[in-house]
């Protein structure tokens, strides 16, 4: 009798625990409803949402048992890693709709600030934003807002950092911290903004009772400092699918690795992305491309660009269906173009978290996106340069692969098994093939041997290039300085000699190419 009427307390616990779940899922969802116009809330976003306002909820006379004290002490401190494109917005968004005072939310740019809060204010949520240079009467407008009601706290780490301004906030009422982007605490507070090594001591000081860090992608190494960061260790893990199947992965090796990305930019479904490695790069990219196009499909975007220009930039691109953007990696993050149909990495980003979140701004919608890295020998020799077991030599791995890249980044990031929808090395069982350019200047060589010096090359191999693809661009897109730098890279890397008497800086082969698979 006794243990029926155990199991009878433990089934109405149960029941009254869904009940409570399933009355905290059909507010947020209302919630979400009302103000952002979404019917639905996913499951991931159902569980971090639940979590939050569970945190922020008074727990009067808790009693604790043994078993459970490891859930108490990470009670409202949670990482959540979503895929790119995967809602993380709504994640904090939706309980800041419900809770009865305002939640902080840290941004790692201010572009993307901006960004949000005017998407925030076009959805009828109150906000405000603090960033240097705000003058007193600024930020005191800031505070009359907050004790008005505003729902969110714009900030980046840096302004974080005035001792003021962080006691007054602590005064505010603050019930949730959210750090968007919380990769960036390991990727940079490690090394150019230290300011995100503060976050820990920042979020003790306000005092929240929940606090979220948000990421779309942290290898085990980049997860592990960010818990130690934030939380002091003790934080749950929140991890939904890492893998975005409609993102189709592809490298194409190239010795000239621009001329490659104007013929994909050309050819490939836009709108479209070129990461580029520099802001100079960008630039000349998108001079090349404006040649060809013209201004009204090709813009340029980097970090030295003023606060309008940008702002103009990213209207311009968000608008257009026909769009080629330059970028930086100061592009994109957080950025909401759902559309982009292809990105292009002219050069590789350091590690795989990098591209994985660069490649991410393609195919929000659920269409197919194309996911291009260009590679070339003198990538294949940086990174080679790091150790086995080091994040950058991770990217060499998924370049120069034979077997599926998509897992080789699912692995990377310690993440699950997937059947590959799409890479390349899948779709033709193999590594990508020997860089077409390099090929057909070989070709030349190995049927005019020891005839011609390399600068009577440069010249052949130029009119040769263009003539192979005069017909698809219908023009002249190979400049004489392409044949160089592929001549260049083919002496550099042993594929071609100039020979000694007496034939005295002809030009000869030296060794066979790799075979195409």
């Amino acid at each position: 009798m006794e243990e029926k009427v155990e199991n009878q307390d433990a089934l109405d616990e149960a029941v009254s625990a869904d009940a409570y779940i399933n009355q905290t899922d059909d507010q947020a969802v209302l919630a979400a409803q009302r103000a952002f116009g979404i019917t639905t809330l996913f499951p991931w976003q159902r569980i971090v949402v639940a979590n939050i306002l569970d945190a922020a909820s008074p727990h009067p006379g808790e009693e604790i048992e043994d078993d459970e004290l490891n859930d108490v002490v990470c009670r409202g401190k949670q990482i959540v890693l979503l895929p790119t494109g995967a809602g993380k917005s709504l994640c904090f968004l939706t309980p800041a709709l419900l809770l009865d005072g305002p939640t902080l939310v840290i941004y790692p740019l201010l572009a993307l600030m901006s960004d949000q809060k005017r998407r925030m204010d076009s959805g009828n949520m109150v906000s405000v934003e603090f960033r240097g240079g705000q003058s007193a009467e600024e930020r005191e407008n800031n505070f009359r807002l907050i004790s008005e009601g505003a729902k969110i706290i714009l900030a980046n780490p840096e302004v974080l950092q005035n001792e003021a301004l962080v006691e007054r906030l602590s005064k505010c009422g603050i019930r949730h911290i959210a750090i968007d982007e919380a990769h960036c605490v390991s990727e940079w507070g490690d090394s150019f903004r230290p300011a995100y090594l503060t976050l820990g001591k920042i979020i003790k000081k306000i005092n929240a009772p929940a606090v979220t860090a948000f990421t779309a992608t942290a290898s085990p190494q980049v997860l592990s400092r960010v818990s130690e960061v934030l939380f002091g260790g003790n934080v749950h893990i929140i991890r939904s699918d890492c893998d975005r199947p409609n993102i189709h992965f592809h490298v194409v090796n190239a010795f000239d690795k621009k001329r490659e990305a104007f013929k994909l930019a050309i050819t490939q479904e836009k709108p479209l992305l070129i990461f580029c490695g520099t802001r100079a790069k960008s630039e000349d990219m998108a001079r090349e491309l404006t040649a060809y196009y013209g201004r009204e499909k090709v813009r340029y975007y980097h970090a030295g660009l003023e606060r309008d220009e940008k702002t103009d930039i990213e209207k311009w691109f968000y608008e257009r269906d026909d769009a080629i953007l330059c970028c930086t990696c100061a592009y994109g993050m957080g950025v909401d173009k759902k559309n982009i149909h292809t990105v292009i990495h002219l050069e590789s980003p350091s590690n795989v978290e990098a591209y994985i979140q660069e490649s991410g701004r393609a195919a929000r919608d659920g269409s197919i996106g194309n996911a291009i890295l260009l590679w070339s020998p003198e990538d294949s020799r940086k990174f080679a340069s790091f150790g086995e077991k080091s994040r950058e030599h991770a990217m060499l791995h998924f370049a120069e692969a034979d077997t599926c890249r998509r897992q080789i980044l699912l692995d990377t990031l310690g993440g699950e098994q997937a059947p590959c929808d799409g890479c390349d090395v899948c779709e033709r069982k193999g590594p990508a093939p020997f860089a077409r350019d390099a090929e057909i200047a070989l070709s030349f060589i190995r049927r005019h041997r020891k005839m011609y010096t390399k600068i009577e090359l440069r010249e052949l191999i130029h009119e040769r290039l263009n003539e192979m693809d005069r017909t698809d661009f219908g023009e002249n897109i190979w400049e004489v300085e392409d044949a160089d730098e592929i001549l260049l890279w083919l002496q550099n890397e042993g594929y071609i000699k100039e020979c000694i008497w007496p034939w005295h800086k002809k030009i000869d082969r030296k060794k066979k190419i790799p075979a195409n698979p």
